[in-house]
């Protein structure tokens, strides 16, 4: 409405600026003939004698620059008061602003009131009004000129408008200057070979930067379980389209048999139940063994529900999931780095992932997934920018952009569960909340063989962050880039974070590393030692028991313990794998040589 309103008052100033200018000097029309009328007008008028000068092109361009640069200040405050806060509402506010005046002048002042109104002709010059003063194809000749001028001057009232709101706010120096150097110290001392970052509110960019090997942000990384918040706005998108309810169980929209161990569980599990994970389904299932082993209505953390609702989405659509999320999210919010498809995510860019072996980053290439894996597309392996995650976050931090609705954005922020009894964290629909900072914070992190992620979304502070890495290192830089992004955002937030410790990577793999030697040197040192083994004595069989039966017994043991499959394991720490299995092999056999003796 307010730039409405500085369009029309703009538009009404500048026509009566062009009618006082041609009343009190008829002669400035000279200017804007063509040429050839421009000789004769002045052979007439001898205005040769009163030196006047006809000025080219660039000539009058370059009159006028002050005239330009004090307009771009002018419509730099205008935008502002019109609601403009990012590089591309300013740009698109002023340059329209620019081309309407121009419009307007062109239309009503040249082709109208001067080009018939006779008491404002030079004299002597009438004869020539049909090639002159009435030559509108001359008139809107100076149009695509002027829009050309009002395109500059938009591209700088842009920029302008979209670093007043860092240069309004007192502390931005200090805290990009800040969050700048943790995230350098995050790849010095933590050894992360590439990080990405964007902050963003609801009208632009507040601070983006690259690190390491990552150079632009517009690469894409394998964001991980960021991607479920992505399922869940398609899930939205289609349940306001009256495609599917909420509320309607599983079995209405997918063969049951084809990825339940019981089919009739499908019938027990609602699509909101899926997004809240609180399906009852297990951790470590898959599509095709699926099977209700939970409370169902309690919240449990699986890949699973993610996998069946882009079943979901594939069946009610007739479309691939990765054709549903472009068509429908993707492009409608300009997030061309994006794809849930493999080949498109390489052909985008995207960057080298790494795994960490013994502390150590080596390349590893991407593992997409297929039919039978734990995580689909839609649980966890999209690929993005952080340029285009920053999109993303804006379209949650301005009710939904017309992409999904508002009350989608509502549903999947404030339709929670408790994910523990104290109600401290909470599960919406592919977004974390939490109340245990200084305001309320929605967040996801996000974990693929080779990549890592997290975004914060803070709604009352208007701001959206995210962090992306190109590296996995579960038990050590995982933890530390958690504690890097929960620094960052509090940091943007204006409050004191935990100090964090520049020796902790090198340390705790040190400590790692020694465990690990420790396992293996003893399997080494019983095989050597079996070599010369006897059996002599019965505390020596006691220790034997537990050193060649027990002890790798108990290490093989070690994941069923803790409830993680060796799979998971071997995709998510293989070296940690390799240790396990390599010590309880050397025990074993330490213990079979010195059964035969």
């Amino acid at each position: 409405m307010i730039l409405v309103i500085e369009i029309v008052c703009c538009s009404i100033l500048f026509a009566i600026l062009l009618i006082w200018r041609i009343k009190t000097k008829p002669e400035w029309k000279i200017q804007d003939m063509p040429k050839v009328l421009q000789k004769k007008v002045v052979r007439k008028r001898e205005y040769r004698r009163k030196n006047f000068k006809i000025f080219t092109e660039k000539e009058k361009t370059l009159k006028r620059l002050p005239f330009y640069i004090l307009s771009v200040v002018l419509l730099t405050v205008m935008m502002w008061f019109a609601g403009a806060r990012s590089f591309a509402k300013g740009f698109i506010y002023s340059f329209l602003l620019c081309v309407i005046v121009k419009l307007v002048c062109v239309l009503v002042i040249d082709c109208g009131w001067y080009a018939h109104n006779k008491k404002v002709w030079i004299d002597g010059t009438e004869e020539l009004a049909p090639k002159s003063y009435q030559n509108y194809r001359y008139y809107f000749g100076t149009i695509p000129r002027a829009m050309l001028i009002a395109a500059f001057m938009a591209v700088f009232t842009g920029f302008f408008v979209d670093i007043m709101p860092r240069m309004e706010n007192d502390n931005y120096a200090d805290k990009y200057t800040e969050v700048n150097d943790i995230l350098n110290e995050a790849v010095k001392n933590y050894k992360v070979p590439g990080i990405s970052v964007m902050v963003v509110d609801s009208e632009g960019i507040l601070f983006s930067d690259n690190y390491g090997k990552c150079k632009s942000s517009q690469t894409p990384f394998v964001v991980g379980a960021l991607g479920k918040s992505f399922t869940a706005s398609c899930i939205m998108k289609l349940s306001r389209e009256g495609s599917l309810r909420l509320e309607h169980t599983v079995d209405r929209y997918v063969d049951a048999k084809k990825y339940f161990k019981d089919p009739s569980d499908a019938k027990k599990i609602t699509i909101r139940q899926l997004l809240n994970n609180t399906s009852g389904l297990g951790v470590y299932q898959h599509l095709g063994n699926a099977k209700i082993v939970n409370k169902n209505g309690q919240y449990t953390y699986a890949n699973i529900n993610y996998d069946l609702l882009g079943k979901i989405i594939e069946s009610v659509t007739g479309e691939t999931y990765n054709e549903y999320l472009t068509k429908n999210i993707l492009k409608p919010l300009g997030m061309y780095n994006t794809s849930a498809d493999e080949s498109t995510a390489k052909e985008n860019g995207l960057i080298q992932g790494y795994r960490n072996y013994f502390g150590v980053n080596l390349p590893s290439a991407a593992e997409f997934p297929d039919e039978d894996s734990w995580a689909t597309e839609s649980a966890g392996y999209i690929t993005s920018s952080a340029a285009d995650m920053g999109k993303y976050l804006q379209m949650f931090l301005r009710g939904g952009y017309g992409v999904v609705s508002e009350k989608g954005i509502s549903t999947m922020l404030y339709n929670r569960v408790p994910t523990e009894k104290s109600g401290k964290y909470q599960y919406g629909m592919g977004w974390l909340y939490t109340d245990e900072y200084v305001e309320p914070v929605f967040n996801h992190s996000g974990r693929a063989q080779n990549y890592m992620s997290s975004m914060y979304l803070l709604p009352e502070s208007d701001m959206g962050i995210v962090i992306l890495a190109d590296t996995n290192d579960y038990l050590v830089t995982n933890d530390l880039m958690d504690q890097i992004s929960n620094k960052v955002m509090l940091t943007l937030l204006g409050h004191a974070a935990k100090e964090l410790d520049p020796y902790a990577y090198e340390d705790s793999h040190m400590i790692i590393n020694l465990i690990y030697i420790a396992l293996v040197l003893v399997g080494i040192v019983e095989i050597i030692r079996a070599r010369k083994w006897k059996r002599n004595t019965e505390g020596n069989m006691i220790i034997n028991i537990f050193l060649h039966l027990l002890l790798p017994t108990a290490i093989l043991l070690l994941p069923v313990i803790i409830g993680v499959p060796y799979w998971v394991i071997w995709e998510y720490a293989q070296d940690s794998f390799i240790v396990l299995t390599l010590s309880a092999f050397l025990l074993y056999i330490g213990g079979l040589m010195k059964l035969k003796k």
